[in-house]
Protein backbone atom coordinates (compact mmCIF):
# COMPACT_ATOMS: atom_id res chain seq x y z
CA UNK A 1 0.00 0.00 0.00
CA UNK A 2 1.20 3.36 -1.17
CA UNK A 3 2.15 5.18 1.88
CA UNK A 4 0.61 9.26 2.46
CA UNK A 5 4.40 10.55 1.82
CA UNK A 6 5.98 8.44 -0.79
CA UNK A 7 7.78 10.40 -3.79
CA UNK A 8 8.12 13.37 -1.34
CA UNK A 9 11.57 14.91 -0.69
CA UNK A 10 11.85 15.83 2.84
CA UNK A 11 15.73 17.90 3.92
CA UNK A 12 15.81 17.94 7.71
CA UNK A 13 18.60 20.24 9.62
CA UNK A 14 19.78 18.98 12.80
CA UNK A 15 18.62 15.15 12.52
CA UNK A 16 21.06 13.83 14.49
CA UNK A 17 19.22 13.91 17.74
CA UNK A 18 16.16 14.89 19.86
CA UNK A 19 13.70 16.38 17.53
CA UNK A 20 15.41 16.68 14.36
CA UNK A 21 15.42 12.56 14.72
CA UNK A 22 12.27 12.04 15.65
CA UNK A 23 11.46 14.36 12.46
CA UNK A 24 13.60 12.04 10.54
CA UNK A 25 12.00 8.68 11.98
CA UNK A 26 7.94 10.61 11.73
CA UNK A 27 8.65 11.65 7.92
CA UNK A 28 10.23 8.57 6.77
CA UNK A 29 7.56 6.16 8.13
CA UNK A 30 4.93 8.32 5.66
CA UNK A 31 7.03 6.97 2.88
CA UNK A 32 9.08 9.61 2.49
CA UNK A 33 13.01 10.20 1.07
CA UNK A 34 15.32 11.85 3.41
CA UNK A 35 18.03 14.26 3.43
CA UNK A 36 19.78 14.41 7.01
CA UNK A 37 21.75 17.53 7.65
CA UNK A 38 23.72 17.67 10.56
CA UNK A 39 27.22 19.30 12.46
CA UNK A 40 28.27 15.07 13.29
CA UNK A 41 28.42 12.85 10.44
CA UNK A 42 28.38 9.93 12.60
CA UNK A 43 25.04 10.20 13.96
CA UNK A 44 22.97 10.84 10.68
CA UNK A 45 24.70 8.23 9.18
CA UNK A 46 23.99 5.40 11.33
CA UNK A 47 19.90 6.82 10.93
CA UNK A 48 20.26 6.84 7.00
CA UNK A 49 21.60 3.74 7.33
CA UNK A 50 18.64 2.66 9.48
CA UNK A 51 16.07 4.38 7.81
CA UNK A 52 16.47 3.51 4.12
CA UNK A 53 15.83 5.81 1.38
CA UNK A 54 18.03 8.57 3.07
CA UNK A 55 21.14 10.20 2.51
CA UNK A 56 23.18 12.12 4.54
CA UNK A 57 25.27 14.89 4.08
CA UNK A 58 27.76 16.71 7.12
CA UNK A 59 25.87 20.37 7.42
CA UNK A 60 27.08 23.01 9.34
CA UNK A 61 23.71 25.59 8.93
CA UNK A 62 26.05 28.36 10.17
CA UNK A 63 27.67 27.98 6.62
CA UNK A 64 25.20 29.22 3.73
CA UNK A 65 27.43 27.60 1.13
CA UNK A 66 26.72 24.03 3.31
CA UNK A 67 23.33 24.95 3.41
CA UNK A 68 23.29 25.22 -0.25
CA UNK A 69 24.97 22.34 -0.72
CA UNK A 70 22.50 19.93 1.90
CA UNK A 71 19.84 21.24 -0.91
CA UNK A 72 22.01 20.91 -3.87
CA UNK A 73 22.27 17.00 -2.78
CA UNK A 74 18.66 16.60 -2.46
CA UNK A 75 17.84 17.56 -5.74
CA UNK A 76 21.05 15.72 -7.01
CA UNK A 77 19.90 12.38 -5.34
CA UNK A 78 15.98 12.51 -5.22
CA UNK A 79 15.34 15.57 -8.30
CA UNK A 80 13.50 17.72 -6.03
CA UNK A 81 12.64 19.21 -2.97
CA UNK A 82 9.51 19.11 -1.13
CA UNK A 83 9.76 19.93 2.32
CA UNK A 84 12.83 21.64 4.17
CA UNK A 85 12.64 21.32 7.93
CA UNK A 86 14.95 24.26 9.43
CA UNK A 87 15.31 22.21 12.61
CA UNK A 88 18.90 22.90 13.91
CA UNK A 89 19.31 25.27 16.96
CA UNK A 90 20.78 25.50 20.67
CA UNK A 91 20.18 27.21 23.78
CA UNK A 92 22.90 28.59 25.94
CA UNK A 93 20.62 29.88 29.39
CA UNK A 94 21.65 32.00 31.93
CA UNK A 95 21.75 35.64 33.50
CA UNK A 96 21.74 38.48 30.39
CA UNK A 97 24.89 39.77 32.37
CA UNK A 98 26.76 36.54 32.13
CA UNK A 99 25.85 36.06 28.49
CA UNK A 100 29.56 35.55 26.85
CA UNK A 101 30.39 36.80 23.26
CA UNK A 102 30.62 32.89 22.36
CA UNK A 103 27.22 32.61 23.58
CA UNK A 104 25.54 35.12 22.23
CA UNK A 105 27.75 34.23 18.79
CA UNK A 106 26.45 30.73 18.80
CA UNK A 107 22.52 31.28 19.38
CA UNK A 108 22.38 34.33 16.69
CA UNK A 109 24.38 32.02 14.05
CA UNK A 110 22.98 28.92 14.86
CA UNK A 111 18.82 29.53 15.43
CA UNK A 112 18.62 32.64 13.22
CA UNK A 113 21.08 32.80 10.25
CA UNK A 114 21.24 29.15 10.17
CA UNK A 115 17.11 29.25 9.81
CA UNK A 116 17.82 31.97 7.05
CA UNK A 117 20.46 30.58 4.79
CA UNK A 118 18.42 26.72 4.83
CA UNK A 119 15.22 28.96 4.02
CA UNK A 120 17.08 30.51 1.41
CA UNK A 121 18.81 27.27 -0.43
CA UNK A 122 15.06 25.70 0.23
CA UNK A 123 13.27 28.90 -1.73
CA UNK A 124 15.81 28.88 -4.33
CA UNK A 125 14.71 24.86 -5.44
CA UNK A 126 11.02 25.16 -4.48
CA UNK A 127 11.08 28.63 -6.97
CA UNK A 128 12.36 26.48 -9.92
CA UNK A 129 9.47 23.76 -9.22
CA UNK A 130 7.05 26.30 -7.91
CA UNK A 131 5.94 24.06 -5.10
CA UNK A 132 7.36 23.00 -1.29
CA UNK A 133 6.58 23.48 1.79
CA UNK A 134 9.24 24.98 4.58
CA UNK A 135 8.86 24.62 8.29
CA UNK A 136 10.89 26.79 10.50
CA UNK A 137 11.26 25.45 14.04
CA UNK A 138 11.35 28.10 16.62
CA UNK A 139 9.82 28.09 20.16
CA UNK A 140 7.30 29.51 22.37
CA UNK A 141 10.42 31.25 23.33
CA UNK A 142 9.91 33.10 20.20
CA UNK A 143 6.24 34.71 21.75
CA UNK A 144 7.16 34.74 25.67
CA UNK A 145 9.66 36.67 27.67
CA UNK A 146 11.59 34.09 29.90
CA UNK A 147 14.12 35.18 32.97
CA UNK A 148 17.47 33.28 31.92
CA UNK A 149 16.98 33.57 28.31
CA UNK A 150 16.97 36.55 27.07
CA UNK A 151 19.65 35.67 23.95
CA UNK A 152 17.25 32.65 23.05
CA UNK A 153 14.32 34.90 23.12
CA UNK A 154 15.85 37.06 20.66
CA UNK A 155 16.68 34.33 18.32
CA UNK A 156 13.74 32.88 18.20
CA UNK A 157 11.90 36.21 18.21
CA UNK A 158 13.61 36.76 15.18
CA UNK A 159 12.80 33.21 13.80
CA UNK A 160 9.26 34.08 13.85
CA UNK A 161 9.40 37.54 12.26
CA UNK A 162 11.66 36.39 9.39
CA UNK A 163 9.09 33.07 8.94
CA UNK A 164 6.31 35.36 8.77
CA UNK A 165 7.77 37.81 5.34
CA UNK A 166 9.11 34.35 4.05
CA UNK A 167 5.54 32.91 4.01
CA UNK A 168 4.65 35.93 2.15
CA UNK A 169 7.16 36.22 -0.43
CA UNK A 170 7.03 32.37 -1.01
CA UNK A 171 2.92 32.38 -1.41
CA UNK A 172 3.09 33.63 -5.08
CA UNK A 173 5.34 31.11 -6.20
CA UNK A 174 3.13 27.89 -4.61
CA UNK A 175 5.53 28.05 -1.67
CA UNK A 176 3.89 27.26 1.63
CA UNK A 177 5.69 28.57 4.56
CA UNK A 178 4.83 27.39 8.49
CA UNK A 179 6.47 28.57 11.64
CA UNK A 180 5.85 25.81 14.60
CA UNK A 181 6.65 26.72 18.35
CA UNK A 182 6.75 24.04 20.97
CA UNK A 183 6.82 24.18 24.54
CA UNK A 184 9.47 21.97 26.35
CA UNK A 185 10.39 19.05 24.74
CA UNK A 186 11.63 16.23 26.95
CA UNK A 187 15.31 15.60 25.45
CA UNK A 188 18.63 14.91 27.58
CA UNK A 189 19.23 18.62 27.66
CA UNK A 190 16.79 19.57 29.76
CA UNK A 191 17.96 16.78 32.22
CA UNK A 192 21.33 18.74 32.67
CA UNK A 193 19.72 21.71 33.16
CA UNK A 194 19.90 21.93 37.26
CA UNK A 195 20.31 25.42 37.29
CA UNK A 196 16.81 26.11 35.29
CA UNK A 197 14.09 27.34 37.62
CA UNK A 198 10.81 24.77 37.20
CA UNK A 199 8.09 25.05 38.94
CA UNK A 200 8.01 23.12 42.42
CA UNK A 201 6.84 19.73 41.01
CA UNK A 202 7.39 19.75 36.88
CA UNK A 203 9.47 17.32 35.92
CA UNK A 204 10.53 17.38 32.58
CA UNK A 205 10.64 13.54 32.19
CA UNK A 206 6.77 13.54 32.73
CA UNK A 207 5.45 17.09 32.07
CA UNK A 208 6.76 17.82 28.50
CA UNK A 209 5.83 16.75 25.09
CA UNK A 210 7.85 13.90 24.19
CA UNK A 211 10.11 14.69 20.56
CA UNK A 212 7.52 12.00 18.79
CA UNK A 213 4.61 14.13 19.50
CA UNK A 214 5.91 16.98 18.34
CA UNK A 215 7.62 15.15 15.08
CA UNK A 216 4.28 13.77 14.47
CA UNK A 217 2.39 16.98 14.39
CA UNK A 218 5.13 18.58 12.54
CA UNK A 219 4.46 15.84 9.59
CA UNK A 220 0.91 16.45 9.61
CA UNK A 221 1.63 19.74 8.01
CA UNK A 222 3.25 18.12 4.79
CA UNK A 223 0.34 16.20 4.68
CA UNK A 224 -2.05 18.54 4.47
CA UNK A 225 -3.91 20.10 1.51
CA UNK A 226 -1.02 22.16 -0.47
CA UNK A 227 -4.04 24.77 -1.06
CA UNK A 228 -3.74 26.14 2.54
CA UNK A 229 -0.95 27.08 4.56
CA UNK A 230 -0.50 27.12 8.40
CA UNK A 231 1.63 29.99 9.20
CA UNK A 232 2.06 29.23 12.80
CA UNK A 233 1.44 26.54 15.07
CA UNK A 234 1.80 26.75 18.98
CA UNK A 235 2.71 23.64 21.00
CA UNK A 236 2.02 23.15 25.26
CA UNK A 237 2.42 20.65 27.26
CA UNK A 238 -0.54 20.34 29.04
CA UNK A 239 0.46 20.72 32.94
CA UNK A 240 -2.50 19.79 35.07
CA UNK A 241 -1.96 21.07 38.50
Amino acid sequence: MKKPLSGKVVCITGAGRGLGRALAEGFSAEGASLVLGARTSAEIDDLAARLGNAIAVQTDVRVAGDCDRLVDAAVAEFGRLDVMVNNAGLAVYGPVENASPDAVDAMIDTNVKGVIYGSQAAFRAMKEQQGGLIVNISSVAGKMHLPNEAVYNASKWAVNGFTGTLRLEAAPHNIRVSCVCPGGIDTPFWRAMDFYPFPEGIDPGVDFMKAEEVARTVVQLALTSERYVVPELVMLPLIRG
